[in-house]
């Protein structure tokens, strides 16, 4: 009887063990690369500990489930162009609404494919203005008006201003475009400095995101079908549908910069181009092993840290990139923290919604129900 009365006792006690060794592994860093300090490790057996104690914690309520807000909610309509920053939006098939449903593209003659046009490239395009105005995107430059591009695009438009489809490239991963070849762009182009030759592109259809796809995503008692049975879609972003930073992040890592590099090195949420910002956690960095959340309610599932790029270092207020690519040089001292590749530095995570076709807006509650460590996996 004894025994009986004292399951509790074991239970809380089996878990606080658990939560106690993985703080410990975490502490020392030996979950995330093959190399730490030097030593070279099998990690499996460590990330397969630590992911059971998230696991068991995912179960109990109250344990381990972290709850803050959106802050920011940014839709970017031309990939690498400037957002719009908006209060309240939808949340369709493809991720937030319209997000990189456009993207400026140069024929690749070697390829045979259209390949993206990107900040990396053409700093320039930082300093490009964009609105929302009678279900139009209005590009416009150094306070001039230039093109426009709807919010919804019919077959007519289609019709009147594309050719025929072509193949396009983006990270490695082919999928069919067609070019808005009647839109005339070129007096825009040479106003930021650009080729004369680029066009604007448009995805009828996407890409299929299969590279650490939920497996069990289309199980979940909430989950709504897309336009694909088993696969969400995306249209011009990188891969994953939305990619969620905190701001808790961008705060650690400021004050990294201007120890290393002087105060008048900063950086902003601007700067990593995401869809949602977060308010903290009090811990940077903490939603590297988030899995399952919710945002008011509605889940989402994170398939991947995401990896970073220059872009950071551009200075938005200038239109020019740092010559020093301080951002990239602080994360790379202190971010490379991905078994799956280890080489490359990461900020931010990628994610990945269960239902479809409802609002999100500045305010909503954003709930952890579950951790995981995250993996990155080669696009396919």
């Amino acid at each position: 009887m004894f025994f009986l009365y004292a399951i509790p006792f074991y239970f809380v006690f089996a878990v606080a063990a658990l939560n106690t060794l993985t703080w410990l592994l975490k502490a020392l860093s030996l979950h995330e690369t093959k190399h730490q300090h030097g030593l070279d490790l099998n990690l499996a057996p460590v990330r397969y500990l630590i992911n059971t104690t998230y696991k068991v914690n995912s179960w109990i309520p109250f344990l381990d489930k972290p709850e803050t807000f959106v802050k920011e909610i940014r839709v970017h309509p031309i990939k690498s162009f400037p957002a719009l920053s908006v209060q309240t939006w939808k949340v369709t098939e493809h991720g937030l609404e319209c997000d990189r449903m456009y993207m400026l593209g140069k024929f690749d003659d070697v390829q045979q494919k259209w390949v993206m046009v990107s900040l990396r490239q053409y700093a320039s395009l930082s300093k490009v203005e964009l609105r929302l105005e009678d279900d139009h995107f209005v590009v416009g430059y150094k306070n001039k008006d230039y093109f426009s591009v709807p919010k919804t695009v019919s077959n007519d438009y289609l019709e009147k201003m594309s050719g025929s489809p072509q193949q396009a490239e983006l990270w490695k991963v082919d999928f069919e475009v067609v070019t808005l070849e009647k839109l005339d762009i070129q007096p825009f182009l040479a106003a930021v400095g650009l080729p004369e030759h680029y066009k604007l592109l448009y995805a009828p259809f996407g890409k299929l995101v299969v590279t650490n796809s939920p497996k069990h995503l289309t199980t979940l008692p909430n989950y709504t079908p897309g336009s694909h049975q088993k696969y969400r879609v995306t249209k011009f972003q990188d891969y994953f549908p939305i990619l969620l930073i905190s701001d808790a992040d961008i705060k650690d890592l400021n004050a990294r910069l201007a120890k290393e590099h002087g105060p008048e090195v900063h950086t902003t949420s601007t700067n990593f181009r995401p869809n949602i910002v977060i308010d903290g956690p009090k811990k940077p960095y903490d939603t590297d092993d988030w899995y399952r959340f919710t945002i008011s309610g509605k889940e989402w599932l994170v398939a991947s840290k995401c990896p970073r790029c220059s872009i950071p270092n551009i200075d938005f207020d200038t239109g020019k990139q740092r010559a020093k690519q301080p951002v990239s040089r602080t994360l790379a001292s202190f971010r490379r923290v991905d078994v799956g590749e280890p080489n490359l530095t990461y900020f931010g995570v990628n994610a990945v919604q269960v239902e479809h076709g409802y609002m999100v807006s500045v305010g909503d509650r954003v709930k952890l129900l579950e951790r995981r460590l995250n993996r990155y996996g080669e696009l396919v």
